[in-house]
């Protein structure tokens, strides 16, 4: 028996403050993957996050210690609530956001055109998602009829979880797998392991990937790429700070504070609606909709969204009729909240890899992830040159980079060819993940359902169809171009 040394980090030991060591090891870990990023050509150029350099630092030095010495040196419960709770917060920072305060001289044809843009890039995101999907469930149902019968054939819906969501969704959902024992066969924990592996490997593809399209592209362009990660201070002195009708920085509570405490409510009511969804459900007594609350749990982020949209609907309009004098969410802070937690998430999801437990399940993780990663190219490419064709590489690299990664690593990757970002590839990229959420809810219900007995075919099916009708609506324009031909045609006849 090996020494488990998370059990002194863990959250439950009241001697250690509720594991605030394993937070500040995290933080640790940042800071010296900032140094190092600075420092060391090669991760500079890299164009991998800071938190992914962390992340895989801590999970190399983990498993070697685990390896010779046979010591854990991280708790894993604390490390997965981490993971769990922080995705929630940052999309609750990121909705308080105030992102409409438009002037009284707005443009209202230009907020008419994001909302149709916003549809078409949330249709783009979410049919990129089904098409990874639909890829991991082809590899994985292969695998489960031919080489590794002991493989459940609907757990390669996770691709598009651990690409499309991040390793925190893939977490998430992992969970939910390992509650209803979908891949026991390789042990507690395997499909928590086997979906964050998938995103660790996804932000592979999104950095190192990503270096090779922006060399292919700038070759194409005759231009050389520059990267300065020197950046100063000033070169941001064009974004809002602070509103005058804010409240003030600093009086009988400090304004960040503010935006903490915020932050903290909204998802102390989200935990709540939760826990009323649950009671509801399980009183029904109706089996789908118990089966359903695994799913609720794991999928929180999106009620959390919800209801900080709700807070800053119902804090707008108090603010408009009166009854409030200030406006007390700020974007800037929020944002740095949002930042905060999605730079943590990431590192303590890849801490939680484990390499030496995955054993024969490293098969299909390279299978999925390598046709994954293929497929999301070409079909980006393809679907981006249709789309966007006054800025196809722009978008295409900011699509790419977070449909592999983060919506941080689609920014970063357009940033590289797109430095003062004056196309309208990042707004594409921000408004269209919003509309995803809307779009993506059909299949969020599907993914949990997916590994279930009995339900391969016909989830697949959905998804088959959902992806067709995807491509409809993005190719609309196309087919009634074609269809409008074929009348004319057909009256000359």
């Amino acid at each position: 028996m090996g020494i488990d040394f998370g059990s002194f980090l863990d959250f439950t030991n009241e001697y250690l403050s509720f594991g605030v060591i394993t937070v500040c090891v995290v933080c640790a870990f940042i800071l010296l993957a900032n140094v190092l990023r600075r420092r060391i050509k090669v991760f500079r150029r890299s164009l991998m996050p800071t938190a992914v350099i962390a992340g895989i630092l801590g999970l190399i030095i983990k498993e070697v210690v685990l390896k010779i010495w046979d010591v854990n040196i991280f708790s894993m419960v604390t490390l997965s609530s981490m993971v769990y709770h922080l995705l929630p917060i940052g999309f609750i920072a990121l909705c308080l956001r105030d992102k409409n305060n438009y002037s009284e001289d707005f443009d209202v044809s230009k907020v008419k055109t994001e909302r149709v843009a916003a549809a078409k890039s949330g249709a783009l995101i979410i049919s990129t998602y089904l098409l990874q999907g639909l890829v991991g469930i082809a590899i994985t149902a292969f695998l489960g009829f031919t080489f590794l019968p002991a493989l459940n054939k609907g757990t390669g819906i996770m691709l598009a979880l651990g690409f499309g969501q991040g390793p925190q969704q893939a977490n998430a959902t992992g969970f939910i797998w390992d509650s209803a024992y979908y891949m026991d066969a390789w042990g507690a924990g395997s499909a928590r392991n086997f979906g964050l592996t998938i995103a660790a490997l996804g932000f592979l593809w999104a950095s190192i990937g990503g270096i090779i399209l922006v060399n292919r592209i700038a070759k194409k362009r005759g231009k050389a790429i520059e990267r300065d990660e020197y950046q100063k201070c000033g070169q941001m002195s064009n974004y809002t700070i602070e509103d005058p009708d804010e409240v003030p920085l600093s009086e009988s509570i400090d304004k960040f504070s503010l935006q903490i405490c915020m932050v903290g409510g909204v998802y102390l009511l989200t935990q709540g609606l939760i826990i009323l969804i649950e009671i509801c459900f399980r009183a029904s007594g109706v089996p789908f909709l118990i089966d359903l609350v695994p799913t609720i749990w794991g999928f929180s982020f999106m009620l959390a969204a919800c209801v900080a949209i709700l807070t800053k609907t119902v804090l707008r309009h108090l603010v408009n009729k009166g009854i409030m004098k200030r406006k007390y969410p700020n974007s800037y802070m929020m944002n740095r909240i949002a930042g905060a937690s999605f730079d943590l998430t990431i590192t303590a999801a890849l801490f939680l890899v484990s390499v030496t437990t995955l054993g024969t399940l490293w098969i299909p993780v390279m299978l999925m992830t390598a046709a994954g990663g293929f497929a999301t190219i070409f079909y980006l490419r393809f679907l981006c040159a249709y789309m966007y064709k006054d800025y196809v590489d722009e978008a295409f690299m900011a699509f790419y980079g977070m449909l592999t990664g983060t919506i941080a690593s689609g920014m970063i990757l357009l940033r590289e060819i797109d430095k003062d970002f004056s196309s309208p590839a990042g707004d594409d990229l921000v408004i269209g993940s919003s509309a995803a959420i809307v779009l993506g809810i059909p299949m969020l219900l599907l993914i949990a359902q997916s590994p279930a007995p009995g339900k391969l075919w016909w989830v697949t099916s959905v998804i088959v169809l959902y992806f067709i009708i995807l491509n409809v609506y993005q190719f609309k324009a196309s087919i009634k171009k074609i269809l409008s031909r074929n009348e004319k045609i057909g009256d000359r006849g």
